[in-house]
């Protein structure tokens, strides 16, 4: 199973957009695929129980009880994850965020060695999408390396960034207040480029279901 994790509030949009096109470049080899959205979800963020980290206590297993908790298992058993979020402030969402933290920090021990425990080797992936144009996601991206090089070390397989800029946001620019932006501009991109940002997701979705760890 191939899941994707979509940390916008908008089910349909341009994260979910490029999530789905992961999903089904996975499934065009024959993947088992969900897109899960987060957003529909009542949990919180990690409170740092140290529950995970106890001797006799179940390590890789977050002790906190809510409606992330069998997604949470689920993803112990997936072949690969995929975690999708739109970019607010220069930063992922807060439900993407509270995601990673509990699924990090509960495969963590504090050990000198053997510091992950997570049972298998599975490759992962990180899809963003920006409002800004695409000379400034480099900068935005590389503030989130740490979780980037933590999942990758946890599951084995460096992690893979796909991402897309300068997002069409509104059916109608004249009804709001973004003088900045030139909707003929943004239309284009739209029309021009995002099938472009769709079609690297396709096929970094196909690269995840195909890798052999």
């Amino acid at each position: 199973m191939i899941l994707a994790f979509n940390g916008s509030p908008r089910v349909k949009g341009n994260t979910a957009a490029m999530l789905q096109a992961a999903l089904d470049g996975a499934a065009s080899t024959g993947a088992e695929t969900r897109l899960i959205q987060l957003y529909h979800m009542n949990y919180k963020g990690c409170v740092s129980c140290f529950s995970c980290k106890l001797k006799k206590g179940r390590h890789g297993h977050c002790a906190m009880k809510d409606e992330l908790s069998p997604v949470l298992e689920m993803m112990e058993e997936a072949d690969a994850l995929i975690f999708g979020s739109p970019i607010y402030y220069n930063n992922v969402t807060p439900e993407l965020l509270a995601l990673e933290h509990r699924f990090l920090f509960s495969h963590m021990l504090y050990n000198k060695e053997n510091r992950w425990v997570f049972s298998r080797r599975i490759p992962s992936a990180f899809v963003y999408t920006f409002g800004m144009t695409a000379e400034h996601t480099d900068s935005i991206v590389g503030q989130f390396s740490a979780v980037h090089t933590r999942m990758g070390e946890m599951l084995g397989v460096p992690s893979e960034i796909c991402c897309s800029a300068n997002a069409w946001q509104f059916s109608d620019y004249s009804l709001y207040e973004a003088d900045r932006y030139d909707p003929a501009e943004k239309k284009k991109y739209r029309d021009e480029v995002f099938p472009e940002d769709c079609r690297r997701a396709f096929d970094l979705g196909r690269r995840l279901a195909l890798a052999k760890p």
